[in-house]
């Protein structure tokens, strides 16, 4: 009987607890800036913009002439990776050709083809015949042999 008071007050316990952590504060609601009462007038004179280009020269011929300047810009750029490209291009052939030119002068022999190894040897008779007379050349492995 005393067990099951201990478990409702510990239940009772654990509820209330609960609540009274549960409760959140709310923040208090920001006040807007209140608009300007005076027409929008700061109070203060706003400083110029350094390099920035006067009102009279933002007409439309004005912003067509950046857009030209700025489509040379990037053509040139396209211009010049082209060029760097065909410039590699034509360099990796000369040094294509200048190795070339150095094998012939040197005679070096070329590489020869590495074929794949077969790890099971061709048997035949022949191979079969050198394998029974080298055995009996070569004589049991060292492994094998009887130590004294």
């Amino acid at each position: 009987m005393e067990s099951i008071l201990m478990i409702i007050a510990f239940v009772l316990f654990a509820v209330l607890s609960d609540k009274k952590g549960s409760k959140k504060k709310v923040p208090v609601p920001r006040q807007e800036m209140p608009s300007p009462k005076n027409g929008g007038n700061l109070g203060f004179k706003i400083p110029e913009l350094r390099n920035a280009p006067a009102a009279d020269k933002r007409n439309s011929e004005w912003i067509l002439q950046q857009e030209q300047a700025y489509r040379q810009e990037q053509e040139a750029k396209k211009r010049e990776a082209e060029h760097k490209r065909q410039r590699m291009l034509e360099e990796e052939q000369i040094r294509a050709a200048e190795q070339a030119a150095y094998k012939i002068q040197a005679k070096l022999a070329s590489t020869p083809v590495r074929r794949p190894r077969l790890w099971i040897p061709a048997l035949t008779p022949e191979s079969a015949q050198q394998a029974v007379v080298l055995a009996e050349i070569l004589g049991r492995p060292k492994a094998y042999r009887r130590r004294r």
